[in-house]
């Protein structure tokens, strides 16, 4: 790990350059902005369940971190691209724990695969993997034993428990059907 001096640290906070920094038990890990893809198809996801969510209660954020509760000094915090939690998940901070859904969309070389037993410790209900560039996807599941992946239906579909929604990959487009709509990312 690098040691950097605070004074550092306090003045990137101030030129709001730490926005995708995300804290590691105590590690601070400095993440590089996402690029135009990554946002186009988290923005567009946002879009399209986010309408959703409010019908049924529920909040959806974009860029929102997910704290362990039994950290209060945040010092331990994964940020999902989005994040899907309940009112009583929902703090000053962004998110307590249990998120029903996190959805990481995976540029290469990234950390996402490391963020999974955290979010398995936190109680994250659901994640979802969505490549930037083919749109793949891939999805774990709370069992008994953590967060286990599953793959898609027999139609190549993966049904959402934390939204009624569907997701597809189709000639390299995410597709999304929910509510009678249908979005194409």
């Amino acid at each position: 790990m690098l040691d950097v001096p605070s004074h550092l640290l306090a003045e990137r906070r101030r030129l709001g350059l730490d926005l995708f920094d995300e804290m590691w038990e105590g590690e601070l890990h400095m993440v590089p902005p996402p690029s135009e893809e990554h946002q186009r198809t988290g923005g567009r996801l946002y879009v399209a369940l986010s309408g959703i969510a409010d019908t049924i209660g529920l909040h959806v954020r974009y860029e929102t971190g997910v704290f362990d509760p039994a950290n209060p000094t945040d010092e331990s915090y994964r940020t999902p691209d989005l994040v899907v939690f309940d009112e009583a998940a929902r703090s000053a901070r962004g998110v307590e724990g249990r998120a029903l859904l996190v959805v990481e969309i995976r540029s290469p070389g990234d950390e996402t695969f490391d963020k999974l037993p955290f979010y398995e410790r936190m109680g994250v209900a659901e994640m979802l993997v969505i490549d930037r560039d083919s749109k793949a996807l891939r999805r774990w599941v709370r069992t008994d034993d953590g967060l286990d992946e599953v793959g898609p239906d027999s139609a190549g579909s993966h049904q959402l428990t934390a939204l009624p929604v569907t997701l597809h990959t189709i000639d390299g487009r995410l597709v999304v059907r929910g509510h009678g709509h249908e979005s194409l990312i």
